[in-house]
C-alpha cells in the first residue's frame, strides 16, 4: 500500500522511519447549535505543552476519533441534526488548522477510530480516510522500535469488509521481528477495558476474537498496546503485555481530566504517565466559547 501523505498535513511525514530500523473524544457541550471551539482550545493547549517538552518527543500519537462527525451522509448523532458531512468537513479543515502549530520537528501519526470510519465501515468511508489521514494500518521504525499502527475496526467490524479485514489480518501476521528492540501496537479500540477474560461489551473487541488476538501479538513479541475510545484511562495485562488506554483530549469520561500520554523508551522497558490539561473533568467550564460562536460564527463548529 503506498504511503501518501494528506495534504495539508506535513507532520504526518514519516516516510523515512517506515523501513530504516535505525532510527496523542469530544467535549459535548448542552447547547442549541454544535460546537467544538472548547476541543479546539484544548488541543492547543496539548500542542503547545507537547512542543515546549525537552527533548523533544519524535512524534505525536493520536489514537483514533479525530474529529467527532462520522464519514457518512446522514448523521447518527442527534446534536449534529442529521447533517455529518457538512459537520465532518469543518471539523477536519479545523482539525488540519490546529495541528499546523504542532512543532514540523515532532511528526503527526494516527490510528484509524470508529469516529473516523464509522462503527460498520464501508469501502467509501475507508477511502475517505485515506485521503484525509493517510493509510489505515503500517508500521514505522523510531530508534530501533517497531511501531505498528493497526485499524481496530477491522477487528471490531470484521464482517463488514471482509477483503480489507483479511488484508489487515495478513498484516498482523507478518510483524514480528526479532530485530527489533521492542514492538509497539497503536489501535483505538482496546481489546478490553479491565481483564482478558472480561464478558464482551462496545467498548471493546469481542472475546472470542480477542484472545486470539491477544496471543498472535503476544507470539509476535508485542509487549506493549496503546489504545484510545474509553474516553478514560485505564489497561491491564495478556500475559507480560500490556494494554494502556489513554483518556481524551475531549470530553473525558473517567476521573482524570482531559489530557495525552507521555512515553518514554529506555533500554529496560518502555514507562508512561498521563499529563492533565487542566483540573476538571467539567467541560461546562468552556460554555463561552460556544457562548462565543453563536456570537461570531452562526453556530459552525470547531474539532476536538
Amino acid at each position: 500500500m503506498d504511503f501518501k501523505i494528506p495534504e495539508g498535513l506535513p507532520g504526518m511525514n514519516i516516510k523515512k522511519w517506515l523501513k530504516d530500523p535505525s532510527e496523542l473524544g469530544s467535549c459535548k457541550l448542552k447547547t442549541s447549535k454544535p460546537t467544538w471551539k472548547a476541543e479546539i482550545e484544548l488541543t492547543r493547549q496539548a500542542i503547545q505543552k507537547i512542543n515546549s517538552l525537552s527533548p523533544k518527543p519524535k512524534f505525536f500519537m493520536i489514537c483514533g476519533d479525530m474529529l467527532d462527525a462520522y464519514p457518512f451522509e446522514k448523521s447518527s448523532i442527534p446534536f449534529y441534526n442529521g447533517n455529518d458531512r457538512v459537520i465532518r468537513d469543518l471539523q477536519y479543515k479545523d482539525f488540519v488548522q490546529v495541528f499546523k502549530e504542532l512543532d514540523p520537528e515532532i511528526k503527526l501519526v494516527f490510528a484509524c477510530g470508529n469516529h473516523d470510519i464509522g462503527d460498520i465501515p464501508t469501502s467509501q468511508s475507508v477511502e475517505q480516510y485515506r485521503n484525509q489521514f493517510g493509510i489505515d494500518y503500517f508500521a514505522f521504525w523510531v530508534g530501533g522500535v517497531k511501531f505498528v499502527v493497526l485499524n481496530s475496526q477491522y477487528f471490531y467490524s470484521s464482517d463488514a469488509l471482509p477483503e480489507e479485514h483479511e488484508k489487515h489480518l495478513d498484516f498482523v501476521n507478518k510483524i514480528a521481528d526479532p530485530t527489533a528492540k521492542y514492538i509497539v501496537i497503536f489501535q483505538h479500540i482496546p481489546f478490553f477495558a479491565k481483564d482478558p477474560d472480561e464478558d464482551d461489551t462496545f467498548h471493546s473487541i469481542r472475546k472470542e476474537r480477542r484472545l486470539k488476538l491477544l496471543e498472535l501479538l503476544w507470539n509476535a513479541g508485542v509487549r506493549y498496546v496503546f489504545c484510545g475510545h474509553h474516553h478514560k484511562n485505564g489497561g491491564g495485562k495478556y500475559k507480560d503485555l500490556e494494554q494502556v488506554v489513554t483518556s481524551a483530549i475531549g470530553a473525558p469520561w473517567g476521573k482524570d481530566p482531559s489530557g495525552f500520554r507521555l512515553v518514554q523508551v529506555g533500554p529496560l522497558d518502555i514507562t508512561h504517565k498521563y499529563i492533565k490539561l487542566r483540573e476538571t473533568t467539567d467541560c461546562l467550564e468552556f460554555a463561552k466559547y460556544e457562548k462565543s460562536s453563536a456570537q461570531t460564527d452562526n453556530g459552525n463548529v470547531i474539532e476536538k
